[in-house]
């Protein structure tokens, strides 16, 4: 028996030691669980952030491309202004029913400079109209050439 209590505090210490050593092992394996768990997820944002910013290139890529076509397309219309002619109708019966520049602007959404423009070369070119329709009401020939 009292060899049995020279030892007991040698076994207590090598039972604490194996203790010890058990939790550490398994704080360990929590460790690396959680590091696989980590860097799956980790590999899994890199791959959706590669697509995503793929994505964004291919509609960067087409954004352009597109904006290449509108402006090819702008510059082969005929008429003198980026306006269709629906559009420079609408504008020029507004001038005529007597809205304002600005007005119109706001309404059909167009430059104001564009709206300007239309209706100060409309006047002009219509001048030349309204001076041959007068010199057919005084009764002099109009000569065209």
């Amino acid at each position: 028996m009292q060899t049995f209590v020279a030892v007991l505090p040698y076994f207590l210490l090598a039972a604490n030691t194996v203790l010890l050593l058990a939790l550490f092992i398994g704080i360990n394996q929590r460790v690396r669980k959680i590091g696989s768990r980590s860097n799956t997820r980790e590999a899994a944002l890199e791959k959706e952030s590669t697509r995503t910013s793929n994505a964004l290139s291919e509609l960067n890529n087409r954004i352009a491309i597109l904006e290449r076509e509108d402006r090819q397309l702008g510059s082969t219309e005929p008429g003198a202004s980026g306006l269709s002619s629906t559009l420079r109708g609408k504008v020029l019966k507004m001038y005529r029913l007597g809205q304002p520049a600005d007005r119109i602007s706001e309404v059909l959404r167009v430059p104001r400079g564009e709206v300007d423009l239309l209706v100060k070369v409309h006047t002009l070119v219509m001048r030349t109209y309204q001076g041959e329709a007068r010199l057919e009401q005084d009764g002099e020939p109009v000569k065209k050439g």
